[in-house]
């Protein structure tokens, strides 16, 4: 298997949203390179194969992404590599809040996606099924992810320290951040919360305690608002500085949260006495002392990704053998039982025929 792609690790979010791929783009994606899985995320866009050439994949990753120049921010991995670095992403491991949760189902629906469009085979089907079975015993099995800690749960926690009583805007609570983040704001008894809603929209879930405006309405909404949170879809600003200045006659502190790529939220706003603003690149360091007090659990996690790898190279090595098994089973046959102990002496190295021999033992 191979693996290319840019993440928050070597792109800022400038650069990311240029690769902010629809289920359109990421089809193309897919038909170009045969079998293939694309995972788009708000911090990564990373593309799993097995039949192209990385090249290939690189240039259509660029020409569908209309960027022309990729190389300085592209990473790529292969064989056993690209298999470790998708168990990592699985775990949360690779995350920028590390052990968060929402990877995983992001992963799960990228792969499901590639599958029901017959876009996988037999090595890929293997890895991701693998990777995701090893994500759950991470779970489990480690403190990583016991107090789930994700861009949701960052937001609605910065959110609710602002004061005693927090009157919050959130745009785009249908989706899926918007509505994890919403999730993690309603058990706070400080916060009051405004969602926006879009006519017709069938998304809108109604919460006990929120209010529901039209989308419309945001910058009426926005003079009261302590907070503004926006994690929408939309190819366009939610929020932009001149029509925010407009709306704002009261003159205070207010925190804007901007969890979308490409952003929401126009990175001007800041030039408005009393905002500021978090974007998704910021809750990176935000999450900083969250994962140093991780850290044993991701090495904890390490340990787990080692030993469901192995298994995983077992069984796509036997994989790969199972044609020559009936060639290889004849040709044994003509060997004594000494001279094949000789055969795989000379064949492998010293901890390779240690463990054949161990094997053996295990047989009386």
């Amino acid at each position: 298997m191979k693996a290319l792609g840019i993440s928050y690790k070597n792109a800022p979010v400038s650069v990311r949203e240029k690769f902010s791929l629809d289920e359109k783009k990421c089809s193309e994606i897919r038909r170009g390179l045969g079998p293939a899985v694309v995972l788009c995320t708000c911090n990564r866009t990373e593309i799993y194969f097995t039949s192209a050439a990385v090249g290939d994949a690189a240039a259509l990753l660029s020409g569908i992404s209309g960027t022309d120049s990729i190389t300085e921010y592209l990473r790529t991995y292969e064989g056993e590599s690209a298999l470790r670095h998708l168990f990592r992403v699985a775990c949360g491991i690779d995350s920028m809040i590390l052990g968060e949760d929402e990877i995983l189902r992001q992963v799960k629906s990228a792969y499901s996606e590639a599958a029901v469009n017959g876009s996988t085979d037999f090595e890929l089907n293997t890895a991701f099924q693998a990777a995701m079975t090893c994500a759950k015993r991470v779970k489990t099995e480690t403190e990583l992810s016991k107090t789930p800690v994700s861009a949701a749960t960052i937001a609605a926690n910065e959110a609710s320290k602002l004061g005693d009583s927090v009157n919050i805007l959130m745009i785009g609570a249908s989706g899926k951040i918007g509505s994890a983040t919403l999730k993690n704001l309603l058990p706070h008894r400080n916060v009051h919360i405004t969602q926006t809603a879009r006519v017709h929209s069938a998304g809108t879930v109604q919460y006990d305690g929120v209010r529901t405006v039209p989308y419309d309405r945001r910058y009426e909404e926005a003079d009261s608002a302590d907070c503004i949170i926006s994690a929408t879809a939309s190819p366009h600003f939610t929020v932009t500085a001149g029509k925010l200045k407009a709306a704002l006659r009261t003159e205070k502190p207010r925190l804007l949260i901007d969890l979308a790529v490409p952003p929401d939220i126009e990175r001007t706003v800041t030039e408005i006495v009393g905002v500021r603003l978090i974007g998704i690149d910021d809750l990176g360091e935000l999450a900083r002392h969250n994962n140093e007090l991780r850290m044993t659990a991701a090495e904890q996690a390490e340990l787990i990704i080692n030993e469901e790898l192995d298994g995983l190279r077992k069984r796509l090595a036997f994989h790969r053998f199972m044609p020559e098994l009936d060639t290889v089973r004849a040709a044994a046959s003509q060997l004594t039982f000494e001279e094949l102990i000789y055969r795989l002496r000379d064949g492998l190295d010293g901890a390779q025929f240690e463990a054949v021999l161990d094997v053996m033992r295990g047989l009386e």
